[in-house]
């Protein structure tokens, strides 16, 4: 990223006021990215409850870590997210997400997202389109 430009992304750019502000980690051996999240109140949707759009952005996040990190240029291209259960706000969340496979300029990514207590609240698949050199 040139030096002039700010990180403003909403899931992860720590320069955005009003993003989650999301720290991920990659690991190289094994090709997962993990991290840890408590959601603030301000991103509630039912009361107590994470709103639902704020668990997509968290695992889209998480998939797109991977690809940044093994050098994929990629924009989303297809979500597919299974709500499992409630995540609540002010507890802590535990994220993780795994690189699956790359065919052509298409990558595959699955993440998940787990409660204090264990229980996974949300699991995705994501494909990413690999953008095309200028």
């Amino acid at each position: 990223m040139p030096a002039t430009q700010v990180d403003l992304s909403f899931g992860s750019g720590q320069e955005n006021e009003d993003g989650l502000k999301l720290k991920l980690t990659f690991d190289e051996d094994t090709k997962t990215v993990y991290g840890e999240y408590n959601c603030p109140v301000k991103f509630q949707g039912s009361p107590e409850n994470v709103h639902p759009g704020i668990l997509a952005v968290m695992l889209d996040e998480i998939m797109s870590r991977i690809n940044e990190a093994m050098n994929f240029d990629t924009t989303t291209g297809e979500l597919t997210i299974r709500y499992l259960q409630p995540a609540r706000v002010n507890e802590s969340l535990y994220l993780r997400g795994w690189f699956v496979k790359k065919n052509r300029r298409i990558v595959e990514n699955r993440a998940e997202i787990e409660n204090e207590i264990g229980k996974i609240v949300a699991r995705s698949k994501g494909k990413y389109i690999e953008k095309e050199e200028e």
